[in-house]
């Protein structure tokens, strides 16, 4: 790693899905870990010594407190699911935009990892490579004309190029990552499903469900970023932007099918048109990443089938610790 045994490193939105996990793997690791979180999406329930700074990314004084003295920062926070992204377009891309800068400026120089969004290949069609050149209006259709989600994480990777020649910098490009303790509230397909599963309801599918999508498991995708950030040459700036999911194509009909089949359930499924769901949007027929580079760094990580992924989240609901 470019930071030292034992530094202490910030990770805002660390009580999310994706940051709790990594939280996780960086105190297991024997670093002290600060996290800069407002709570929104996530609980405080914090490995032991990890010390929270309650505050958004948006407030330059939690920012500037949380940043003190730290080593390393890994940046997620921002707004989650397709659901509250588009309600809160806006507030998705300031999050992303403003507050990516604000983290920057308050960490000086030290090594960022920043968290994008496969979001920013806008409508294109996969596979979907880091070398594409990526047209900002073609963003802008993805976010439906205006300025929300994809639009901020552009805006979060061109301030990571900005700051590339003077601090390291990493940015990662999730695809779909997904596993038990993600919540259904913000719109994510696979809790979503899975959910009114198990409480006998329909579960609903936008579109008609032809469309495909590339399932990670949270834990080997929080393993992979960490084995990423490991590689000298992954700090370079001809690599330092890294898809980061799994290749197996799933469709959006085909997982709820298995969702019924994992959780036993009878419900049915309703497809509804994806208009009257996100209007002005249109829906990314496939989504698929290139993962030469990931694979060319630290070789193909050992993805769990979305099945056994699906199988796990019902586990974890059923047989609450």
């Amino acid at each position: 790693m470019p930071w030292r045994e034992g530094a202490t490193i910030l990770v805002t939105g660390g009580c999310g899905f994706l940051g709790r996990r990594l939280v996780d793997r960086l105190v297991g690791s024997g670093h002290q870990v600060r996290v800069l979180d407002d709570l929104s999406t996530g609980v405080a329930d914090l490995p032991a010594g990890t010390e929270l700074v309650r505050g958004s990314v948006l407030d330059p004084f939690a920012v500037g407190r949380a940043a003190d003295g730290v080593d390393a920062v890994f940046h997620l926070a921002g707004v989650v699911g397709m659901r509250l992204a588009t309600s809160q377009a806006r507030a998705a891309f300031e999050t992303a935009s403003l507050g990516t800068r604000l983290v920057l400026d308050a960490t000086g120089s030290v090594p960022a990892v920043l968290y994008s969004s496969s979001a920013v290949y806008g409508l294109g069609a996969g596979p979907m490579s880091e070398e594409r050149s990526i047209d900002r209006g073609t963003i802008l259709a993805y976010d439906g004309g205006r300025e929300g989600y994809a639009c901020g994480k552009w805006e979060l990777e061109q301030l990571a190029a900005e700051v590339g020649e003077k601090r390291p910098t990493l940015v990662i490009r999730p695809f779909n990552v997904v596993g038990p303790g993600q919540v259904a509230t913000y719109g994510m397909a696979v809790p979503t499903f899975v959910e009114r599963a198990l409480a006998g309801d329909a579960i609903v599918v936008y579109g008609d469900g032809s469309q495909r999508r590339c399932f990670a498991d949270v834990e080997t995708f929080t393993d992979a970023v960490l084995d990423v950030a490991a590689q000298p040459s992954a700090w370079q700036s001809e690599n330092n932007v890294v898809n980061v999911g799994s290749q197996a194509e799933t469709s959006i009909g085909d997982l709820a099918r298995l969702v019924l089949r994992a959780t036993g359930s009878s419900s049915g499924i309703v497809y509804e048109p994806y208009e009257s769901v996100f209007p002005g949007r249109t829906d990314v027929r496939r989504r698929v990443p290139s993962t030469t580079r990931l694979h060319r760094l630290i070789g193909e990580p050992p993805w769990p089938s979305i099945e056994m992924t699906v199988k796990r989240i019902v586990h974890a609901i059923n047989s609450p610790q």
